[in-house]
């Protein structure tokens, strides 16, 4: 059952009956590869998480990172310029889950059993744990006039995100479904496609208070820099094993400390 401090900040439709039956969006993520919840967080709850974001970022840390789409080491077995190892990159604000009060709204929905609950039964989970570092569970990422999150594959097979603030212009998220592997192999031809700008991916639009689901492993995805404006992503990050921290290196990139 959603308690009652839930209630007070879902949207109307986000009720008992819809969280008692996630398994029944398995087959559209499947399908899709992405599920939005429009208005998954009502009017209020959503002006006490743009103040309480705008009220953090003076201490969120600047991350600038370049990977290749794989986020992977450099392979010498392919040039400089193949899509293996073609070089992308990614520039924001991150603010880590140690730095977000205990009685946010951000807290509340992580730590709602009803909610995890409601993510194991879509995703097809036994289990879904924080991470076991104090850093990485929560995350508020913010993207100013030039930010952007260049095209890569997430390790992990599902990402969770909530967008409390739109920018006016820019900002645009684009994916393609489910298209990283051929005949059981690394697509690299299509992603070559992809990178050159050959092919056009879906383009999605989102709005402020909708929570976004997606199949990161498998769709490789990218967000336009942002162009007018400022854009405030929330991720809520789990782990199917208990007692594992985000790696060190990454917690370096994103945080600028390990702990």
């Amino acid at each position: 059952m959603i308690p009652t401090d839930l209630k007070d900040i879902l949207g109307d439709t986000y009720n008992d009956y819809f969280f008692n039956n996630g398994r029944k969006y398995s087959k559209i993520l499947e399908s899709e590869g992405i599920l939005i919840f429009n208005s998954f967080i009502n009017r209020k709850g959503l002006i006490n998480l743009q103040k309480e974001a705008a009220d953090l970022k003076y201490l969120s840390y600047q991350s600038s990172s370049k990977y290749n789409v794989y986020v992977s080491e450099y392979d010498n077995s392919f040039p400089d310029d193949s899509p293996r190892n073609r070089i992308m990159s990614t520039s924001k604000k991150c603010l880590p889950n140690d730095l977000i009060p205990s009685d946010s709204i951000l807290q509340t929905l992580y730590n709602s059993k009803a909610i995890r609950s409601f993510f194991m039964d879509l995703l097809n989970k036994k289990e879904l744990f924080p991470y076991s570092d104090p850093l990485s569970s929560i995350n508020i990422n913010y993207y100013d006039k030039g930010d952007a999150l260049g095209w890569h594959f997430d390790n992990s097979d599902f990402t969770i995100t909530l967008l409390i603030k739109n920018c006016e212009k820019g900002g645009i998220y684009e994916f393609f479904n489910d298209m990283r592997y051929k005949d059981g192999k690394e697509d690299y031809n299509f992603v070559e496609k992809i990178l050159d700008k050959k092919v056009p991916g879906t383009k999605v639009k989102s709005f402020e208070g909708d929570l976004m689901i997606f199949k990161g492993n498998k769709s490789i995805h990218q967000v336009t820099a942002v162009e007018k404006g400022e854009r405030i992503l929330v991720t809520f990050n789990y782990n199917e094993i208990e007692g594992i921290p985000l790696s060190e290196e990454s917690r370096r990139t994103f945080f600028g400390r390990i702990k």
